[in-house]
């Protein structure tokens, strides 16, 4: 069998709210997938996701909607970069705890 690249998503792929993202990507909303009076705004309309991020449902009525893919970013954006986090939380890189859980001496 052979191993499929991430890049292997074509852009203009739909994504249904409440499944998760197949690719790091800018989505836009397309459409409600029951009927609805709503129109997002603009804002409302594009979001930036990691693969595997849940789509959310239409921001502006909560109901399920389809999302496309417009755009493949794979650089993380300032205001969703965490590095300073993992490296202080989830790596431990704090002088206080014991590397790792106090097992290394």
């Amino acid at each position: 069998m052979q191993q499929r690249k991430m890049i292997d998503v074509p852009l203009g792929t739909t994504v249904r709210s409440w499944s998760r993202a197949p690719i790091d990507g800018d989505y836009e909303f397309v459409e409600h997938i029951a009927s609805s009076d709503c129109s997002p705004s603009a804002g409302e309309r594009k979001l930036y996701l990691f693969r595997g991020e849940l789509l959310p449902p239409c921001k502006r009525c909560g109901k399920r909607g389809i999302w496309k893919l417009t755009e493949y970013r794979f650089e993380i954006p300032p205001e969703r970069d965490n590095t300073e986090f993992v490296l202080r939380e989830v790596r431990g890189d704090r002088p206080d705890v014991t590397y790792p859980s106090g097992t290394k001496r």
